[in-house]
């Protein structure tokens, strides 16, 4: 792969993103994690669309590194899901916090360059 993206859209930003998104809160006594999104997720709608928005920038950067299309539309389906479930009151902010959309978009997308650099990561 000649010139990776960089800054926000590097591999470690972009686990960061996700990290931030979907696992920074230990819930105390537990082995659980949450993240912003399920935080956010409890405003209604706003709060949704917001890190919907947010984890968008996994997909952007899907498209800079020049994934296939397929997984692409698995990301934007994993993101779309994601903004659906959290939709539903109550029982949905719930569901919202076992769905990890972007921890899966993240894997997607180093599992995609991997397949087009074979040995990338290995070192």
């Amino acid at each position: 792969m000649q010139n990776p993206p960089t800054g926000l859209f590097s591999i470690a930003s972009l686990q960061r993103i996700a990290y931030l998104l979907d696992d920074q809160f230990r819930v105390p006594f537990t082995r659980y994690r949450l993240g912003w999104d399920f935080i956010l997720g409890l405003i209604p709608v706003a709060g949704d669309l917001l890190t919907a928005v947010m984890s968008l920038f996994i997909l952007i950067a899907a498209r800079k590194y020049h994934i296939k299309g397929s997984v692409m539309w698995k990301m934007l389906g994993n993101i779309v899901v994601d903004f659906l479930i959290g939709l539903i009151p109550v029982v949905g902010d719930v569901l919202d916090a076992g769905y990890k959309s972007n921890a899966m978009n993240v894997k997607l997308l180093l599992a995609a360059i991997e397949e087009q650099n074979p040995g990338l990561f290995q070192r």
